[in-house]
């Protein structure tokens, strides 16, 4: 995969020239923050480089010894290498690698038949359930879905996605919204562009967007990724769920690229469960002392996220 776009739309949603900034003012350490506790307050305002994944990556795999010495290099300047949200797992890892509990992702694994795992996963009658929510919803409903890469600079697929996201990240109170018009033009110019999948689902009747999402297909790891949506939940008319409707849209979608392991992001585990969450991972963020003299504050910060 290539990271320099991930890269710089992380700099460019967080006003910053290189990813180097204060842990607090990293989005999503800012909102694992407000979600716990911490007696020290001046440990999150210590400067953190971060890594690729840039929380752009649902998951990301453990780096190895060499990429970790590459990247500490980089961080020469920081207190801190940030390695976000790293799959947690019980191997042996480098003594000075603080993992700090981040949140945890689920996946669907559709195998030979994205239908029958689901129905497996669900249940008959959460399945048909799904079934018949997607059914209302395709008829209430244009849907499109585009590679950004083909997407004009100022395409109206790109204006209507960006103002659908930002209301997601209103009504969820998101600290940055890492997705804007500037970042999503950003990354369809990037050669990346090709790999992300925006989708939107149109009022037949008015031509209103109402939902959208943006997807990531990495042919090298082999995994679809849905990344973010959006949704006017004040114009969906009532009885329209085009949140389910999304995922098993989308499961058939990266069915037909050939994916069967799908990761459905972080967080609302339980929802994402009664839409065929088969598979949890737990993460982690790692912290790799740098030029900081308060390793022994982020570990019991680290154990506090752990609950001890």
């Amino acid at each position: 995969m290539e990271w320099l776009p991930q890269r710089n739309a992380f700099c460019n949603s967080h006003d910053v020239p290189r990813p180097e900034l204060p842990l607090r003012n990293i989005a999503h350490w800012n909102a694992v923050l407000h979600d716990g506790v911490s007696n020290d307050d001046a440990l999150h305002h210590e400067r953190a480089y971060v890594a690729p994944g840039y929380f752009y990556m649902p998951v990301c795999d453990e780096p190895d010894d060499r990429t970790l010495a590459e990247l500490s290099s980089l961080a020469s300047t920081a207190d801190w290498l940030l390695v976000p949200s790293v799959r947690r797992n019980d191997r042996c890892r480098r003594a000075d690698v603080i993992a700090v509990p981040f949140m945890q992702a689920a996946f669907f694994r559709s195998s030979r038949s994205v239908d029958l795992a689901l129905r497996t996963a669900v249940g008959a009658s959460q399945y048909k359930s799904i079934v018949r929510l997607t059914r209302k919803a395709e008829a209430a409903c244009t849907t499109e879905i585009h590679r950004l890469s083909e997407l004009a600079q100022d395409d109206r697929v790109l204006r209507d996605f960006a103002g659908l996201q930002a209301l997601n990240v209103a009504k969820y109170g998101h600290a940055r919204n890492l997705y804007t018009s500037d970042v999503l033009q950003m990354l369809a110019r990037s050669p990346e562009g090709e790999k992300y999948f925006v989708k939107l689902d149109y009022d037949k009747s008015s031509s209103t967007p109402l939902a959208g999402s943006l997807s990531y297909a990495d042919d090298q790891r082999g995994v679809f990724t849905k990344l973010v949506r959006g949704l006017d939940h004040d114009r969906i008319p009532r009885g329209l769920n085009l949140y389910i409707a999304d995922y098993y849209q989308m499961y058939h979608f990266a069915d037909r690229l050939g994916f069967t392991d799908i990761c459905l992001g972080r967080g609302a585990i339980d929802a994402k469960g009664r839409v065929g969450a088969i598979h949890i991972v737990d993460l982690d963020n790692w912290l790799i002392p740098v030029n900081t003299r308060r390793t022994q504050a982020m570990q019991e910060y680290a154990r506090s996220r752990h609950g001890d």
